[in-house]
């Protein structure tokens, strides 16, 4: 017997049943097991206090489908027992337990189901004889409920077993009464309501725990004619009941019908004065009320009364006291608080009637406390006291007899006890008091607890307490203003009702985070309102140091011009010199800088506003990303500005390798009177050139010469400096980014269309290149939320996308060909991934997913290469690539469709086989690749542009940027790349300004593999540039723990 065997037969019987069975089977008391082929029956002897006969026929044991019968009592009582538990075990011991169904058997078994359901519906209702039911509600003497059942056409018979009558009416048998009438479901029904009630009083006998929790096990199985009711379905079965034929047998009485009434009892409260002359509660209620303590309920005359959980305390205090029989008498010094907490209780329960006697005694009032305070004996000593008109209490006396009755407010005077307490009053038998030993205290005290208590009390301080507050809140005003020679905004503070030489002092204690501050008059003064807090904000937002405000004044960089407007909520004043700094942030586009007559190039109005921008930052000095979208025209944007600025200095322009000589033909064909050196070649020659070229209005260099050469940079200083795909400097560790960031120019600029790739901390680098300060430290940068740097960095990026602002722009076309694994390369994928996912949950299980990090990351390497072609890392590989054979079939449709394309692969050695395979066809092409001089992409560029040749095959990384190939009117992506702004760059060198066909681009997915996975990760990481930048960026962080287990399924 294997344990899930065991564990079945277990969950078939109740716990103790089991047991029994289970000793019964260890004992070997099972014998004489046969089984009967014709009928698929097992049949055995079980030795008990007599031999019994059991029968079974099991069908599938997990999901419970068996038949079985036992000739002993309790199966006959109960409709199980341990015998049957006994047989089963021992079936399964000898290997003859049928566990399994076989799918044939499941789908017998659902059409044979299908075709009940089908005859049930099929069966016009209307044609059977609807059954009578009459339902019989016990309540016993100790309160506990049970319901008998009655049932026929003409004549209703008792049901004798209710829980075998239940379950074979609704599993939709028959049912036998007398000679005279059985119920036959295929003539005779029931209505949807009794359906309703039969199903919950099954589902209440099949629960056991209720019947356990409360020894009612044997009466509720034995009285098989009885269903004792659960308090858990009691209200549901009430509710039920209310529609239906019902009698309720209670206190030897049997009424027709019930009613249920919520929030009620079945009494009524009398407040009067007895023959003694003393206040009594008496209780009018009907003899015959049922008090149903299980249910939380009453009954009485045919209607339940359901009080909610409060006002069934009050009743269950009064039956429980006795009340309800006896009475209450109440003393003389009970008298008003009785009226003023149990009277309202009681009204919430039931009528309550006061006898016009004691009406005329009783008197109500509206509260008014009160609490004076003095400051004694080094205690701030209190006296609280209750008023209700001419009453006073003291709260912490016992009532005294009073000549009327006064009704107190309960609530409200708990709620100013628990405010005194929470302000750590102490008593002492006379008095309230509080030792308040430091500063700290005393504030709370003063400006937390005191402010909560005047709204309950009337407080009454004394001179010496008042002096410790300040009559009027002191209110900081801020002025600010940019200071052009220094290039700082200057912002001055000063504070209201507050000596000159004190406002240093408060700013400080704003710096410092205190919560107040102590004035020479010994007042304290509250840093914690509004106003004071929109200092303490920007004083944190703008890293201020306790030193750093000099004189009431605080020196910032201009670029903090709109964060400082942003923050400040006091009363403020801008001068002209901010008002414009602002203006000029704010709204790039309404400024009215000339663009350069000498600009070989009409400026789209978008370009223009771009112009704008960086004419409007380097008036102040900062710089800022130009972030447009990929063939927006970024770079006659940037020469346009660099031709307006003329001064002693040059212009450095730093770009990648490939795209050098790009940027020389394009301030020849845009600015051609500027001179222009590019930084290349030779060390030799470079040096050579630097120090020729010192007239130069503009170098080029790239960022690989320009970290080899930054020795010879030092000295020299630059009036621009442009970053072109400044994502080259996204890490901020690297040698290239530390030689970047050596460089003396008075403006930075960074042009790149993804300044996000992989982690917000690659726009953190760029940032401390082209405007150091303006984001916190690393530390304290990886805790703001995306929003916050959107807002912080919002004015220095300016990103438009194609779609907003080239409306003439033909559409792009994305679209998806999914390929299939073939043959052997399918085997090898799968074997591959079976590996990789073991090792991966292993490395997962075992915590050590980061020091197999790499090894994992290898590996899906791995299934991505197999994907495009498994020769990609094993050399004798001689089957085929169905992506490869799709790739080739695609080609050939599309050229003989009179398109152009450009195919991107990022894998070297696929393009080796990519290349093969299209001179097999005859078909010619350009190819370039990393190692492809500048000067030679120039020119196949300008060629294939011009006609020659319709297939461009390029490496992924080497020219997704710096390439326009705007001839091309189709861009194939044979392989994904994790990040897919990589693409969409690649995308680009065909979908842009120029371009006067719609471009189709279309991936290349393997159907089931890897690939899918990470085309799904894609688009769910495309968020976070949106949030932080402008729409359509996107990344894909390095891959997670979370990310790994969804591309391999785990």
């Amino acid at each position: 017997m294997n344990v899930e065997q065991f564990q079945a037969i277990k969950n078939l019987f109740p716990s103790n049943v089991f047991k029994k069975g289970f000793t019964y089977y260890k004992e070997g008391k099972v014998f004489s097991l046969s089984y009967n082929r014709q009928l698929g029956e097992w049949f055995a002897e079980v030795e008990g206090t007599f031999p019994y006969y059991v029968e079974i026929k099991v069908e599938d044991l997990f999901s419970g489908e068996m038949e079985a019968f036992c000739d002993c009592p309790a199966f006959a009582t109960y409709g199980t027992c341990k015998h049957i538990a006994a047989v089963l075990l021992e079936m399964a011991e000898q290997g003859v337990l049928a566990t399994n169904r076989t799918d044939e058997r499941v789908f017998e078994r659902f059409i044979e189901d299908m075709y009940d359901l089908k005859e049930r519906k099929r069966t016009d209702v209307f044609e059977k004889v609807p059954m009578q039911v009459e339902y019989v509600l016990i309540i016993d003497e100790f309160g506990k409920l049970y319901l008998e059942l009655k049932t026929g056409i003409r004549h209703r018979y008792v049901v004798k077993n209710v829980p075998e009558f239940l379950h074979e009416v609704l599993n939709g048998k028959g049912c036998y009464f007398t000679k005279k009438f059985s119920y036959d479901p295929g003539q005779h029904y029931f209505l949807q309501q009794d359906w309703e009630i039969f199903s919950l009083l099954h589902a209440t006998i099949q629960t056991n725990e209720f019947f356990k929790e409360n020894n009612l096990h044997d009466i509720a199985f034995h009285e098989q004619r009885k269903v004792v009711i659960p308090p858990l379905v009691f209200g549901n079965l009430l509710e039920k009941l209310k529609q239906r034929d019902v009698k309720v047998a209670a206190t030897d009485e049997t009424k027709e019908g019930i009613d249920v009434i919520y929030g009620k009892i079945p009494s009524s409260f009398t407040l009067s004065y007895d023959k003694d002359n003393r206040l009594t509660l008496t209780i009018d209620s009907n003899e015959r009320v049922s008090f149903l303590k299980m249910y939380k309920a009453l009954y009485a005359d045919g209607v339940f009364f359901i009080p909610n959980d409060e006002q069934w305390f009050v009743c269950e205090s009064i039956w429980q006291l006795g009340i309800h029989h006896k009475g209450l008498v109440i003393s003389d010094r009970q008298k008003n608080a009785f009226f003023s907490e149990v009277v309202p209780l009681l009204k919430e329960v039931a009528d309550v009637q006061v006898d016009e006697i004691v009406k005329g005694e009783v008197v109500e009032y509206p509260l008014r406390a009160t609490l004076h305070l003095e400051d004694k004996d080094g205690l701030i000593q209190g006296k609280l006291a209750y008023h209700y008109g001419s009453y006073t209490f003291d709260p912490f006396l016992p009532d005294e007899t009073t000549e009327q009755i006064v009704i107190r407010d309960a609530a409200k005077e708990d709620a100013i006890m628990q405010l005194i307490e929470q302000s750590n009053f102490k008593y002492n038998g006379d008095y309230l008091y509080i030792h308040l030993e430091e500063d700290e205290d005393v504030y709370e005290f003063l400006y937390v607890m005191l402010p909560k208590l005047a709204e309950k009390v009337e407080l009454y301080l004394t001179p010496a307490i008042k002096r410790l507050i300040v009559e009027q809140e002191p209110t900081p005003r801020t002025n600010v203003a940019f200071d052009e020679d220094t290039n700082l905004l200057s912002i001055h503070f000063d504070i209201s009702d507050v000596d000159e030489d004190e406002v240093i002092a408060m700013l400080q204690s704003v710096v410092e985070k205190k919560r107040f501050y102590r004035m020479k008059s010994g007042a304290l003064v509250s840093l914690e309102n509004d106003a004071f807090r929109s200092l303490r904000t920007l004083f944190a937002e703008l890293g201020a140091k306790k030193e750093d405000v000099v004189n009431g004044e605080l020196k910032v960089p201009v670029f903090r011009g709109l964060e400082v407007d942003e923050i400040i909520e006091t009363e403020k004043r801008y001068e002209p010199s901010f008002r414009k700094l602002l203006h000029r942030l704010k709204s790039p586009e309404e400024q009215v800088y000339e663009v350069p007559e000498k600009l070989n190039a009409t400026l789209r109005p978008y370009q223009e506003i771009g112009y704008q921008w960086f004419k409007s930052l380097s008036e102040y000095h900062l710089g800022g990303i130009l972030a447009d979208d990929m063939g927006l025209g970024k770079t006659v944007q940037a020469i346009a500005y660099l031709l307006s600025e003329e001064s002693g200095w040059p212009h450095l322009v730093v770009a990648p390798s490939s795209v050098v000589y790009n940027w020389r033909n394009e301030f020849h064909k845009f600015a051609p009177h500027l001179k222009v050196a590019v930084i290349a070649g030779p060390k030799h020659e470079r040096q050579q050139a630097i120090k020729e070229n010192g007239k130069a209005d503009v170098w080029i260099t790239s960022y690989g010469t320009l970290r080899q050469d930054i020795a010879l940079y030092q000295g020299r200083r630059f009036h621009t400096l442009i970053l072109d795909e400044a994502q080259y400097i996204k890490n901020y560790a690297t040698k290239t980014s530390q030689a970047i960031r050596r460089l003396v120019a008075q403006n930075r600029f960074a042009l790149t269309g993804t300044p996000i790739e992989n982690s917000l901390q690659e726009l953190w680098a760029i940032f401390q290149v082209i405007l150091p300060g303006l984001l916190p430290p690393l530390q304290k940068f990886n805790q703001l939320s995306p929003e916050k740097v959107s807002n912080i960095v919002k004015p220095f990026i300016l990103r438009r996308v194609k779609e907003d602002v080239l409306k003439e722009l033909p559409e792009k076309i994305e679209s998806v060909h999914l390929t299939e694994l073939k043959g052997e390369q399918k085997m090898l994928y799968l074997g591959y991934l079976r590996k990789l996912q073991q090792e991966t949950a292993q490395a997962l299980a075992d915590n050590r997913f980061q020091e197999n990090r790499m090894k994992i990351l290898a590996g899906l390497t791995r299934l991505r290469q197999i994907c495009c072609h498994p020769s990609l890392f094993l050399e004798n590989y001689e089957g085929r690539s169905g992506k490869l054979d799709q790739l080739m079939e695609t080609v050939q449709t599309l050229l003989k469709n009179g398109r152009r394309m450009l195919i991107f692969s990022q894998f070297t050695s696929m393009h080796e086989l990519i290349r093969k395979e299209l001179e097999t066809l005859n078909i010619d092409y350009y190819y370039l690749h990393g190692q492809t001089p500048a000067e030679e992409r120039v020119q196949m560029s300008e060629a294939f542009n011009n006609g020659k040749k319709n297939v461009f095959l390029i490496s992924l990384r080497a020219g997704g940027t710096g390439l326009n190939l705007t001839g091309a009117d189709t861009v194939i992506l044979f392989d994904l790349w994790w990040n897919p702004a990589v693409e969409d760059q690649a995308a680009a060198r065909a979908h842009r300004f120029g371009q006067k066909n719609v471009v189709q681009v279309i991936r290349f997915i393997t159907e089931g593999t890897i690939e899918e996975r990470i085309y799904e990760l894609q688009q769910k990481k495309r968020e976070l540039v949106d949030r932080v930048i402008q729409p359509e960026e996107t990344l894909i962080t390095r891959l997670s723990e979370a990310d790994i287990r969804a591309l391999l399924n785990l």
